[in-house]
């Protein structure tokens, strides 16, 4: 069963990512996450982001260019409807205009994203992902 759950933008490098307005809207939609930066040169992830509140469990991290969420943990009440309202949350930080990705952490089962991809379509495929 695939623990983690990439959000990967197909670019090299994400200059446009707004870090100060994600965390902003973090702060108002998952109140009490907690953030920490990591700055060791090794790490490819320098950002994560939990909350263990009573609704929401989550595990976010962040790569250093920009393009990639790693999704390492969630857990809700209603778990798939949430988890899949997560991602699509997600996926409104990052360009419309760009290829959008959402993978397993085997890289066995890839969705594009779309604006237009529906909480239900996102249900299903994260069920048949083995969530």
């Amino acid at each position: 069963m695939s623990v983690t759950f990439f959000l990967h933008l197909n670019e090299t490098e994400n200059d446009a990512f707004d870090l100060e307005k994600f965390n902003r809207e973090m702060e108002k939609k998952y109140p009490g996450t907690n953030k920490e930066i990591s700055n060791p040169k090794s790490f490819s992830y320098d950002i994560c982001w939990e909350n263990y509140s009573d609704f929401y469990q989550f595990t976010l991290r962040m790569d250093k260019k920009r393009c990639t969420f790693a999704i390492e943990y969630f857990n809700s009440n209603n778990r798939l409807w949430d988890y899949a309202n997560f991602i699509t949350w997600l996926s409104m930080f990052f360009d419309k205009e760009k290829e959008l990705f959402l993978c397993d952490e085997n890289y066995e089962d890839t969705l594009i994203l779309s604006s237009a991809i529906s909480i239900e379509k996102l249900e299903k495929w994260l069920r048949k992902s083995g969530i």
